[in-house]
């Protein structure tokens, strides 16, 4: 028969022709074949021309449950969600009036599918119910649809009662409730979700790759290393195929969890896609492999592979540690010029890039162009200029971020509360805290963190100690600021007593607390006391001393008058000491009058600083003490001299530059 001859070609592959068949089967009469119209309707669905599928639908003269639930489906997965819904309610309607089939589980699921694909909860959970009225709950297509739309509207717990109350489970339904743990529970789900993922393997359920690529999120932090390793070990044992999509989970994975002799393994072994070349780039960011990063970035530039905002961001990350202000610029100049629209996240990296490499103007400007801004973007600005140490900009800007209503999470809190710190404004700083009081976040342990080290550094050590004295989880930043706090005010004994107690309470001091700390015993005079701890700070914490506390000792010894061991200490330096070091030398020697030591710190620091007037200062000063009045005298005719020189040679270069300025700008010209 023709209309068998006409179906035999669409399955065929003739849907090439797909209208020349649909006008020959009008012309022929063949429409009354139902077996012919719905293999028209697949043809439409499979194509997504929705139109023409209805058309030909309401053309039928005699329609089955596969026509219906054939446009049920189409209209659902091209997110034409009403329409699907109208043409079930109908399909119920005439099912009920004239007795005709009720819907089928095909049809339930794919509307099931269509709110999972809008993720419309309300009325997924009504498709539910119609599923158990139908009886097609049980089945196992849809209770792997319902645990899939459930799981991407986050609602884990719906989604586990399905999965648990369902007696066939497909690897569909694992993989979704795996993916909804991981992605919408909390970091504890994520232990569920392993769980789940050996119990699949246990009741011998196939993992396919997405179930694997699912499963790998789970591994963020470098502790789980061995765990992704054992996972990546059991797809290979169970020949999984390693197509892109599931090697960029993979190496993701390693990225983020510091496992870079894999990623260099695995990234020869898969066949790359922009997705999976731009994984590979982000993983070599996070782990400062700047110059490999560099090259997965030429590479795909080579291969005319797209590049998004994701590889962007990353590759701009690798230029701020690498702290190179003139590949930022680059980098973003190729955006703007290659990229059709920069997105939010962008911005706020391009922002804090510049602000970590001090470019303000151009943090500003970026800032300013751009339209669409979020709380993230003003709080990037905002940082930056922490970051700068302009402080008082930093306050002014947080009081127009709090005027437009933007200025209340916890990060801008902090922020504005280390530009408080930085200044010592007291005032400020107080009403920042009634602010966080009235916004609730006073609970937070990096709010909590901030107000002790702004109160600590504005001399308010009693607000600090009641502050310090109400966190529960008490990080080293807290005893850091509070015993930096005890030290710089004149409560050195207290600093002291406070680090015991860190020591009771097993809080295990970095390399701040024993600035404050040797500070401490440099003021009170404790030498014993302050070589103790400076030989703990090596041997019972494994901290290298750096220059801080190099100088902490130097000031230490020379304080209490022990000027041999404090030379003694500086020649057994494993580094050359910098200019404080020897700062704090020649001021404890304006204190104990000791002239020659003086003159060899004061020729010290002028021969890494030679325009610092602070060593002929000092120097005329312990001349002055006991009665030196003509090495005073030529002390000062000598910091005349050299001033004279210097503004000399400061004048001569800023005349060079300036006509260096003007003869690029003739040549500028003459081209």
């Amino acid at each position: 028969m023709m209309h068998d001859h006409l179906a035999a070609l669409l399955l065929r592959g003739g849907g090439g022709q797909l209208r020349a068949v649909h006008g020959a089967a009008v012309k022929l009469g063949c429409l009354a074949s139902t077996y012919l119209c719905n293999n028209l309707l697949l043809s439409y669905r499979s194509r997504g021309l929705l139109s023409d599928a209805r058309s030909l639908f309401d053309e039928m003269p005699r329609r089955n449950v596969v026509s219906w639930s054939v446009l049920i489906s189409a209209s659902s997965r091209l997110s034409a969600l009403a329409e699907a819904l109208s043409l079930f309610a109908e399909m119920l309607r005439r099912g009920i009036r004239e007795s005709c089939d009720r819907p089928n589980s095909f049809a339930v699921c794919a509307l099931v599918a269509g709110c999972a694909r809008v993720k419309d909860a309300v009325t997924g959970e009504q498709m539910h119910d119609f599923a158990v009225k139908l009886g097609v709950d049980e089945d196992e297509s849809v209770a792997g649809a319902l645990v899939d739309m459930y799981a991407k509207c986050g609602r884990v717990g719906s989604s586990w009662r399905v999965l648990a109350l369902t007696s066939q489970r497909n690897v569909m339904s694992w993989t979704s409730m795996i993916a909804c743990l991981i992605n919408h529970g909390g970091s504890g789900y994520r232990d569920t979700a392993i769980v789940l993922f050996k119990k699949m393997l246990i009741l011998k359920v196939c993992p396919t790759n997405a179930t694997f690529s699912c499963i790998m999120k789970v591994f963020d932090v470098p502790e789980l290393l061995p765990g992704g390793k054992q996972v990546h070990g059991c797809l290979v044992k169970m020949g999984t195929e390693m197509d892109p999509a599931l090697g960029t989970a993979l190496m993701a994975m390693y990225g983020r969890c510091g496992g870079m002799d894999e990623i260099a393994k695995l990234a020869c072994r898969i066949s790359h896609d922009a997705f999976s070349k731009t994984a590979l780039l982000v993983a070599y960011a996070r782990n400062r492999c700047n110059m490999e990063a560099v090259g997965v970035f030429q590479d795909m530039l080579v291969e005319n592979m797209p590049i998004d905002h994701s590889t962007i961001t990353s590759l701009l990350q690798v230029c701020s540690s690498l702290g190179q202000l003139r590949p930022i610029k680059e980098v973003h100049c190729y955006a703007l010029k290659n990229l059709f629209k920069l997105d939010t996240l962008l911005l706020n990296a391009i922002i804090t890039v510049y602000g970590r490499c001090g470019d303000i103007v151009s943090a500003e400007t970026a800032f300013d162009i751009y339209e669409i801004k979020d709380t993230i973007s003003w709080t990037a600005l905002l940082t930056c200029y922490v970051q700068n140490g302009l402080s008082q900009e930093a306050l002014f800007f947080f009081r127009e971020m709090v005027q437009k209503g933007l200025g209340s999470s916890v990060y801008c809190v902090t922020s504005a509360l280390r530009a408080c710190s930085s200044i010592a404004n007291f005032s400020c700083g107080w009403q920042i805290h009634s602010r966080v009081v009235k916004l609730g976040i006073d609970d937070d342990n990096s709010v909590e963190n901030a107000l002790v080290t702004m109160y600590a550094k504005c001399g308010a050590v009693r607000s600090a100690l009641k502050i310090f004295n109400s966190i529960s989880n008490k990080g080293i930043i807290s005893w850091n600021a509070l015993i930096t706090s005890f030290s710089q005010h004149g409560n050195e004994l207290a600093a002291i007593q406070l680090f015991d107690m860190m020591q009771e309470e097993a809080v295990c001091p970095d390399d701040y607390t024993f600035v404050g700390l040797l500070s401490s015993c440099s003021r009170m005079g404790l030498v014993a006391e302050g070589c103790e701890y400076f030989e703990q700070m090596k041997v019972m914490y494994d901290l290298e001393p750096k220059m801080e506390h190099y100088t902490c000792m130097v000031d230490l010894f020379a304080r209490a008058g022990r000027f041999y061991d404090a030379m003694r200490f500086i020649d057994a330096m494993p580094c050359q000491p910098d200019q404080l070091v020897w700062e704090a030398l020649l001021a404890s020697c304006r204190v104990h009058a000791n002239v020659e030591l003086g003159r060899l710190a004061a020729k010290k620091i002028l021969e890494i600083r030679p325009e610092d007037p602070s060593p002929y200062i000092i120097l005329s000063s312990i001349y002055a003490s006991i009665d030196m009045w003509d090495e005073k005298a030529q002390n000062r005719t000598v910091f005349n001299f050299r001033q004279v020189r210097k503004d000399m040679g400061s004048n001569q270069r800023d005349a060079l530059e300036f006509s260096d300025g003007i003869f690029d700008a003739l040549q500028v010209g003459a081209t």
